[in-house]
Order: C-alpha cells, then sequence, then structure tokens
C-alpha cells in the first residue's frame, strides 16, 4: 500500500496545472499562428505532409516564373519573326515589281535594289536581337557577341562605284537550344538557333575527297546537326552513310559518282558538323576543316557547298538588280525568296505551338497550386471555432482544478495555531 503524503499531493497539483497551463498555451498559439504544428512533435505525419506539400508549392511558384519567362521570350521571338515575314513580304512585291517586263527601266532597278540594301541591314538588326537580359534570341548559348556578323566588301558594278556592301553575313552563334523546366522532368525549349531559323533554301555539302578506301582506324564519333553518331573500328563509307541516314536527322547521305560523301538537308539550315572525342571521321572524309575544326564555318575548303541564308538570298536578289537581269530576279531570286519566307512561317508556326501549350499548361499549374493549397490548409490550418472551444474547454478545467487543489491541501501547524 503507497502512503500517501501532503508533498506528493502539492507535487501532483503542481504537475497538473503546469501540464493544464501547457495545453492552454499550446491552443492559444495555434489560434495566435494559424497553424496546428508548431513543432514536428506535435503532429510527426502531419509534419512530414507539411513539409511535402510547402516544397511542392514552391515547385509549383518556379514553375509559374520559368512559364513567365518562356512565353515572354517565345513571344518575342515570334514578334521579331513577323518583322522578318513583313520585310520578306515587301522584297516579293519589289522582286514581282523588277521582274515586269513593262518595268524594265536600270532606274527603278537601282532604286529598288537600294530599298533590298536597307531591307537587308534591318534583317541582320532583327537577327541580333537581344532579350531583356541581354542574352541573343537567336545565338543559342553564345552571350558574349553578336549571333551574325555582316561581312562588306568594296564593290564596282557596271562600272559603277558601289561602296562598302554587305556581301555576306556570318553565324557566330551555337547550336545549343535553351530550355526551362516547366514541370518535374519536363523541359520546354525557349530558343531556336540562327543557323536554323534564318536559312533560306536547303544546304548541300559535297567533300569532293575520294573515300572509297576508307575505314575507321578506332572506335570513334562525330556529330551532325547535335545528334551523335558512333563510328566502329572498320566502319567504311557506306556504313557512315547508313548511320547517317538511319540517325534522327534532318540530313540525308549520298555517295558521289567519285566516291565522295555528299550530305543534304531535308529542311532549310545550316549543317553542323563536328569531330567528337578526338575522332576525324569527317576530317578524313574531307568535310571539315582540319586547321578549323569547330563549328561554325569549318566546312573544308576543298568542299562543295551551296545553300543560302535568309541574308544571302537578299545580297543575290539585290546584285541581281543591280546587273538588271530580269531573268535571274523573276525565277530564281523569287523562288528563294519564297523558299526562305516559307522556312519563316514554319519556325512561326511551331514557335506559336509552343505558346500554345505553355498556356495550357499554365492552366494546369493553376489548378494544382490551388489544390495544393487546399490540402496544405487542411493539413496545418486550425479551425478557429474548434480551438477557440477547446480554450474555454481548458481554461474551465483549470479553474476547476484550482479549486479541487485548494481543497486537497490539508491545513498547515499555523492554521490550527489560529
Amino acid at each position: 500500500m503507497i502512503r500517501v503524503t501532503n508533498l506528493m499531493i502539492n507535487n501532483n497539483l503542481v504537475h497538473t496545472l503546469n501540464r493544464q497551463q501547457g495545453l492552454m498555451q499550446n491552443t492559444e498559439q495555434q489560434l495566435a499562428t494559424g497553424s496546428k504544428i508548431q513543432l514536428p512533435s506535435d503532429d510527426p505525419v502531419g509534419a512530414a505532409n507539411q513539409m511535402l506539400l510547402r516544397s511542392r508549392m514552391n515547385e509549383l511558384e518556379q514553375y509559374q516564373r520559368n512559364i513567365n519567362e518562356a512565353k515572354d521570350r517565345l513571344n518575342l521571338m515570334d514578334g521579331q519573326l513577323d518583322r522578318v515575314g513583313e520585310i520578306f513580304q515587301r522584297m516579293r512585291y519589289l522582286t514581282v515589281q523588277a521582274a515586269n517586263g513593262t518595268n524594265s527601266g536600270f532606274e527603278l532597278k537601282e532604286a529598288i535594289a537600294k530599298e533590298i540594301n536597307q531591307h537587308l541591314h534591318a534583317l541582320v538588326d532583327i537577327a541580333n536581337t537581344k532579350d531583356s537580359t541581354g542574352r541573343s534570341l537567336f545565338g543559342g548559348s553564345v552571350i558574349e557577341r553578336d549571333p551574325f556578323l555582316p561581312i562588306y566588301t568594296h564593290l564596282m558594278s557596271q562600272g559603277i562605284d558601289q561602296g562598302n556592301a554587305m556581301t555576306g553575313v556570318q553565324y557566330q552563334g551555337d547550336n545549343h537550344i535553351l530550355t526551362r523546366e516547366i514541370e518535374r522532368h519536363e523541359q520546354m525549349a525557349i530558343s531556336i538557333p540562327g543557323h536554323r531559323i534564318f536559312w533560306g533554301t536547303n544546304t548541300s555539302i559535297a567533300s569532293n575527297k575520294d573515300s572509297f578506301n576508307w575505314v575507321s582506324l578506332g572506335d570513334q564519333s562525330f556529330s551532325i546537326d547535335g545528334v551523335t553518331i558512333d563510328v566502329s573500328a572498320g566502319d567504311s563509307l557506306n556504313d557512315i552513310i547508313d548511320k547517317i541516314n538511319t540517325a534522327p536527322l534532318e540530313v540525308r547521305a549520298s555517295k558521289g559518282s567519285q566516291n565522295e560523301i555528299i550530305l543534304t538537308t531535308k529542311t532549310p539550315h545550316m549543317i553542323w558538323l563536328e569531330d567528337l572525342k578526338g575522332g576525324t571521321v569527317l576530317q578524313d572524309l574531307g568535310l571539315i576543316d582540319g586547321s578549323n575544326p569547330e563549328p561554325p564555318n569549318n566546312f573544308s575548303p576543298t568542299a562543295t557547298l551551296s545553300g543560302l541564308s535568309i541574308f544571302d538570298v537578299a545580297i543575290m536578289l539585290r546584285d541581281d538588280l543591280i546587273k538588271g537581269d530580269i531573268r535571274l530576279i523573276g525565277g530564281r531570286d523569287l523562288e528563294a525568296l519564297d523558299m526562305a519566307l516559307e522556312n519563316i512561317l514554319r519556325y512561326r508556326a511551331e514557335i506559336g505551338a509552343r505558346v500554345n501549350r505553355l498556356e495550357q499548361h499554365e492552366k494546369r499549374l493553376t489548378w494544382d497550386k490551388t489544390y495544393t493549397t487546399e490540402l496544405l490548409a487542411k493539413n496545418e490550418s486550425v479551425d478557429p471555432v474548434e480551438s477557440i472551444m477547446h480554450l474555454k474547454w481548458l481554461e474551465t478545467v483549470y479553474q476547476y482544478a484550482l479549486r479541487v487543489g485548494a481543497g486537497l491541501i490539508k491545513p498547515t501547524l499555523m492554521d490550527y495555531l489560529r
């Protein structure tokens, strides 16, 4: 049998009162903060869910920022391409006018050539457009320089000094495509490299090197348009051609009459060639320059290259107008203009599809954020009415404990002496 002393009763009462005060303090803190989880020990499972839900909320907010950035960049690109389309429509109108036999005066063609030259400069300015962060829209990941470098040459035409004229535009960007994460493991491309979007006609490169007896001496690899192609020891030219044609590329390979390799694009763009990991396949086949192996503009000087950028199309049209060659203006030049405009419209459609996808994903993201907010509220938020009722009940119990404790504590010796 346990002997109950006054000290035990006193300690028990103090413990009970302290515990009751702690419960009241915890309830008051929940009401003040609006959260029923102050410490992980309050609700370990709820605390774990709270961390997961808050982490998800942070993710969704970051994805929202990424989507806004992607939409801004894509809309800016679309706006610039719209300007390019307007310029090409104007150049096409002028080309048809110049090719008309009734408008065969030299002065008219010279005036049109001057306007075409101004449009050419405008196209270069558009191609070098930068976004709000100072990054080029069409230069891939290159930020330290403009992606398109105009080349000027002093020209004389029909005995007339034309001065310094733009005779070419060299691409200085890279083939990297910028992306933004819009959901877990889901990336959205927010750029199109300039060597694709500003190209006017299909490209073809013929090596002019007899590779009938060529055999790879070891395992190596190369890339075309960013797609890696692995080469095994003993592979011949035919093996290389087969691997290129079965790769996911917009380029087709063939063998010429002199056993040279020929690459031709299926859609207008500048072919991006690069030997990888110390390999020399493309150099050995005569496609890229061994002294300048890094793309772009690394084609072998012995190779035959054809294909026009939209700048080359404008330059060709301007020069034919200066020469007054109606046949070329109404034939080759007009056809090149139409091909370049078609390529621009194709990429505008692609950009529009990406924006539509972002808008649809944004709606899904908004719903997901609302649903996660509701789950978070259910997991951690207090019910004010229920908490106030609980607090009042704790206060009543506390007051009752005080009254009961006062009756249980026995009088001391001084009480008897009184």
